[in-house]
């Protein structure tokens, strides 16, 4: 078995507000090994971004904890937290939040620059990130003349910047039409298993776990996994409004 890169122990996650508490996650633990393509499926406010973004150690787990390479990253300090996501992880999200003043290369190279690269050494490498992705020649433009699946692809090249050994992906085809989203799936995990980086994506579309090699679900604040991947083992439930595996009773 390849090298486990993240577990996942018996995390919980209450948000308190003056109205409310609201537990999304109930005491949840899973495993995701180096090279894996997890999908985390589940419906709009399942908690699937909380995931992502304690993996990340963006947020914080109320109980439990995330060990990366064995290292419990609870215990790292704020310029620990800031080295690991900015040399460790990718991010895209659905959203994009690509700065609109600056240009698709100078989105790209604001990773690098921030992890000390020179200016050339920056400018370089994301203009060959660019071509793979198919955007050199816009590579002056800014976002706002770009198309969606355009501004996606500098969000790949982006996120990939500085070779990061997991990519985070938050509905990334979510403001995508159908088929601009199969192209956008094929290219990041196609960009990813180039470079041998594992991938964490959440969708709330079943369709779009067909690529994983590792589907979660994530309902009643737990992540499930039943050992299959693929579209055609997961369904939807319109009774209880849950997906759920082909076969399961529950």
């Amino acid at each position: 078995m390849s090298e486990k890169i993240i577990s996942a122990e018996n995390l919980t996650k209450t948000y308190v507000s003056k109205a409310e508490e609201l537990t999304v996650l109930r005491g949840t633990s899973f495993e995701i090994h180096k090279g894996d393509i997890v999908c985390l499926l589940g419906i709009s406010g399942s908690g699937k971004t909380t995931v992502l973004n304690i993996i990340a150690g963006l947020d914080v787990p109320s109980s439990g904890r995330v060990l990366y390479s064995g290292a419990n990253i609870g215990e790292w300090t704020l310029n620990e937290l800031y080295d690991f996501r900015l040399h460790e992880i990718g991010f895209i999200f659905q959203e994009f939040y690509l700065l609109e003043h600056l240009t698709a290369l100078e989105n790209v190279m604001v990773p690098m620059i921030l992890a000390e690269k020179t200016e050339d050494e920056a400018q370089e490498r994301a203009l060959e990130l660019l071509a793979q992705v198919g955007l050199r020649r816009k590579a002056m433009n800014n976002p706002e003349e770009l198309s969606s699946g355009e501004r996606q692809r500098v969000c790949i090249a982006r996120a990939i910047a500085n070779h990061p050994s997991i990519l985070i992906a938050d509905e990334p085809t979510g403001t995508l039409d159908s088929k601009t989203g199969d192209e956008i799936m094929s290219l990041l995990l196609n960009m990813a298993q180039l470079r041998q980086m594992t991938v964490i994506y959440t969708t709330h579309d079943p369709y779009v776990t067909k690529l994983a090699t590792r589907i979660f679900l994530i309902q009643n604040g737990l992540v499930v996994e039943n050992g299959q991947s693929g579209f055609d083992n997961i369904e939807f439930d319109e009774t209880s409004f849950k997906y759920k595996f082909k076969g399961d009773k529950t």
